[in-house]
């Protein structure tokens, strides 16, 4: 929902994952001394500044003699209450507006970039980048693990591969133009590893989402949802920009408006009850600088 405002207002957001969802601390804090949020959450550490540059001067007043780590307020998410599930947006450091200046490099992380930006670098980047990087997310936020690779050091080449393994063959002009194919693939296409069964949709929501939330206890998707939930993504992250659902299509689509929006409905209700008895903000999905 909240891409849908940016994309409604002209503007891309360039760098969709996981790190730019936040989850906003719940209203209490606001009602804490500095006192009482040192008794509760610690006194702030101070570690002091190393300077790494043998010719830099011995004192420099520009360099602070200190930093203070971030105090981590994180909690598990089951121990998260829908009244406080309230998702932010965050770091439009690389947003753009594509009618006012071209964007050709993608500053998405490797395992969400959309494959354009290595197969057309001199085409401008469009709304449907952001498509594709959603459709990751939406899978990581199910199953807590990368739709596209596992793995945090693996090249280009290599999520190439993976990409071919799950949406199957590229657009030809693009295959010609992997210059690196011949070490994934024969001549004719054809996988060159055994375990390419591995990399299909069905078998990555099984053993990806299904199988950790039995073992979990969180409940496993029905096989309709999930029937939908596949069809949607592979929609969004279809080879070709033009090919893919526009963010209002995402929204309109049977997975979204059966079951996400009714849940995201569900976290608001919950959210609006809390805030009627304490007078607190009832927001639900904002954005951030």
């Amino acid at each position: 929902m909240a891409l849908s405002l940016i994309h409604d207002r002209g503007y891309a957001h360039g760098d969709l994952h996981l790190g730019n969802l936040f989850l906003q601390l719940p209203s209490s804090l606001d009602n804490l001394s500095v006192e009482e949020l040192y008794a509760r959450y610690g006194q702030p550490d101070k570690e002091p500044v190393v300077c790494l540059d043998l010719n830099a001067p011995s004192k420099n007043p520009s360099v602070p003699s200190y930093a203070v780590p971030p105090a981590w307020l994180g909690a598990p998410s089951t121990d998260i209450p829908l009244s406080e599930a309230m998702l932010i947006l965050s770091d439009f450091g690389v947003a753009f507006r594509s009618g006012d200046k071209s964007r050709f490099k993608s500053y998405t992380p490797l395992v969400l970039r959309p494959p354009e930006s290595l197969f057309e670098p001199e085409t401008p980047l469009t709304f449907a980048s952001d498509i594709w990087s959603l459709g990751c997310v939406i899978f990581e936020l199910l199953a807590h693990r990368s739709l596209i690779s596992g793995y945090f050091l693996e090249t280009q080449d290599e999520m190439t591969a993976a990409q071919v393994y799950l949406q199957g063959p590229m657009p030809p002009a693009w295959w010609r133009k992997w210059e690196k194919r011949s070490v994934f693939y024969d001549e004719e296409g054809n996988p060159l590893s055994p375990a390419c069964d591995l990399w299909s949709w069905e078998r990555r929501f099984r053993e990806w989402v299904q199988s950790p939330r039995q073992r979990w206890g969180t409940g496993t998707l029905a096989e309709d949802e999930l029937d939908e939930v596949m069809k949607l993504l592979q929609r969004m992250l279809a080879w070709k920009p033009s090919e893919r659902l526009d963010i209002y299509s995402v929204l309109k689509s049977e997975w979204m408006t059966r079951w996400a929006l009714p849940a995201y409905k569900k976290g608001l209700e919950a959210r609006r009850a809390v805030a009627l008895s304490s007078g607190s903000d009832t927001g639900g999905f904002r954005l951030s600088r």
